[in-house]
């Protein structure tokens, strides 16, 4: 009784300081919304605002039609597809979601024993010096709200969700509980986060961080046991969302690609594995292609051949393996039959590349990738 006692107790605890980080997170993006109000900040942001705002009032198809020719004055931009329109989307959604809810006011019951309670508890802790507690009101109001403040208030709320994807990633790796609850404290206050998801801050990295840590997670959730494979179908989807969202999306599939050539290395390539990484990157990249300013590159840029050379080199693995078991054959004779497997698929990608490099068909590199290079 007293080590379940002690579990309880730890458990509680622990939620708690997951919720107060999450909490935390939101509350201190918050900031720059109580000093100056519903107000996008930065020009970037300005931009990517109105781009939304064009996206409420005409749709998404015609968005990616769209020649603005506002920007870049005269001559005018594409911005369908020259921008990630992730964040766009992603207002244009939650619009969209909220008009579909009538505008209801809900009295929060004050003789509930529940709620008297938690605001007893909330009332104690602000005596004691902690403020971080969020008050219970009265009653709750809800109405649509304006494309200018879902914009704003969207910093914040994926704020709080980049952290949550930081815990539960920390868990994935580490098993540990407490590691994670302090992954999302961290991840919470973290500057370099903070500076681009407060309040306002409307641009693409306060989307595209929780987009990354949720796409780390799920494809280490895909790989924890051989039955865990169809957890790599959500990777692949929330890898999708990040390539909307940001054009950081290289470096993602680069350090999933290179983790799934470590795994290799270390002995854990497994029929599990391989199913993950297979439906991670084949539905990723399916969808990476259809999004006009990505294109063709994730089969086509050089900085992005490092990921489809694992995934070509998963099949063969994949295939050796699957032969091995229905001939039966000795350690001898695999290891033999798969150096003339990868010697065929060697001579093959060799002659590929030759045959395609005089038509330009491998582009540069980006400039994100080049950037890394120059002396600063």
């Amino acid at each position: 009784p007293l080590r379940l006692a002690f579990q309880v107790v730890l458990l509680a605890v622990q939620l708690f300081l997951l919720i107060w980080g999450l909490d935390a997170a939101y509350e201190i993006r918050l900031y720059p919304i109580k000093e100056y109000g519903m107000i996008i900040h930065e020009f970037d942001p300005w931009f990517n605002y109105r781009a939304a705002e064009y996206m409420a009032e005409h749709g998404i198809s015609k968005f990616f039609k769209w020649y603005d020719y506002m920007s870049w004055y005269p001559i005018g931009r594409p911005v369908g597809t020259t921008t990630y329109p992730g964040m766009q989307m992603t207002a244009y959604g939650i619009r969209e979601a909220m008009l579909r809810v009538p505008e209801f006011t809900y009295e929060v019951p004050g003789n509930s024993t529940a709620i008297r309670l938690v605001r007893r508890v909330i009332a104690a802790a602000r005596k004691a010096g902690v403020q971080g507690f969020p008050l219970v009101p009265k009653k709750v109001d809800y109405a649509p709200m304006s494309v200018n403040d879902i914009c704003c208030m969207i910093p914040p709320w994926f704020g709080s969700l980049a952290s949550l994807f930081t815990g539960l990633l920390a868990y994935e790796i580490t098993r540990s509980t407490n590691t994670a609850v302090i992954a999302v404290g961290i991840m919470a206050i973290i500057p370099a986060h903070l500076m681009r998801s407060v309040g306002g801050e409307f641009d693409n990295e306060a989307v595209a961080m929780a987009a990354i840590a949720c796409t780390f997670w799920l494809w280490l959730r895909s790989i924890r046991t051989p039955r865990s494979w169809p957890w790599g179908i959500l990777a692949g989807i929330s890898y999708i969302y990040m390539v909307l969202s940001w054009g950081g999306y290289i470096f993602v599939i680069n350090m999933i690609g290179v983790h799934a050539l470590v795994l290799v290395g270390v002995g854990r390539f497994n029929s599990g594995v391989h199913l993950a990484y297979t439906l991670f990157y084949a539905i990723g990249t399916y969808g990476a292609i259809q999004i006009p300013v990505v294109g063709w590159q994730p089969i086509r840029s050089l900085e992005q051949m490092g990921p489809l050379l694992v995934f070509l080199g998963y099949q063969v693995l994949a295939f050796c393996d699957i032969v091995r078991r229905r001939r039966n054959m000795s350690t001898k004779e695999f290891v033999l039959f798969r150096l003339r497997i990868w010697a065929m698929f060697l001579a093959a990608l060799v002659c590929t590349m030759v045959m395609l490099y005089p038509t330009g068909y491998f582009g540069p590199l980006s400039s994100r990738i080049r950037g890394l290079f120059v002396k600063h």
